[in-house]
This record gives structure tokens, C-alpha cells and sequence, in this order.
């Protein structure tokens, strides 16, 4: 699992992508990046309500971080590095300009404490 690129944006939010693909048959890979996008939490202590802030600051520590995975299966050996950087690329033509955006941490913090967490019961 390597880093394999990291963007800073605008707003404070910080976006690492590491590699985590491996070859499952052959020359057959599945190409897999996780996005992972943190968000300081104490550049937030102006413009978070302080009960939410209090919330958030006691459920994540100092920074917030919520993963992105995407994936490719079916990969030659070849194609791996371009297939890698291509998903890289794709997730920040398009989501960049949304995430960057200057309320998008307060809405992050507040999507992710307001979020219904399911505990999964096996029998």
C-alpha cells in the first residue's frame, strides 16, 4: 500500500490516494485507489456551530477522514500504471472543483456526524 499522489485544496482539505490493487489471476489485476480526503478539524472552530464542533472534535480526534475506493478488475500487467493514474485523474477532473469549494469541509463534518452508523449483527 503506497502513496502514490496528494492535493492540497483551497479550503484546507487535504487529498492522499494510495495504491492497493494486486494480482488475483494470471495477468489479471484489480487496480484499486483509495481516496482518502482530511479534513483539519480546528480550522473549523470558527465556522461549526461549537456544539458540532465539541461533537466532532470528540468523535474523530483532530481530523476527520473519510475514504474513497475505486476500482478496475480485469488488468494486464501492462496497462496497470495507466489504468492507476487514469482513475486518479478521473476522481479529481470531477470531484475536485466540488470538494474544493470554501462551505464543503463544514458540509463534510456535518454529513458525517449526522450519518446513520448500522451496526451489523451476525448470527
Amino acid at each position: 500500500m503506497s502513496m502514490i499522489r496528494q492535493t492540497n485544496l483551497a479550503n484546507g482539505l487535504v487529498l492522499t490516494f494510495r495504491d492497493e490493487s494486486n494480482r488475483y489471476y494470471g495477468d489479471y489485476h484489480r487496480v484499486c485507489v483509495v481516496a482518502t480526503i482530511r479534513c483539519p478539524l480546528d480550522a473549523l472552530q470558527g465556522t461549526l456551530e461549537d456544539n458540532l464542533y465539541h461533537r466532532a472534535v470528540k468523535q474523530y480526534g483532530t481530523e476527520l477522514c473519510v475514504e474513497k475506493r475505486f476500482e478496475r478488475m480485469g488488468v494486464a500487467s501492462a496497462d496497470v500504471d495507466v489504468v492507476r493514474d487514469a482513475l486518479v485523474d478521473d476522481f479529481l477532473r470531477h470531484a475536485a472543483q466540488y470538494l474544493g469549494r470554501p462551505e464543503y469541509p463544514r458540509l463534510l463534518v456535518t454529513a458525517e456526524l449526522n450519518r446513520l452508523r448500522t451496526r451489523r449483527r451476525y448470527v
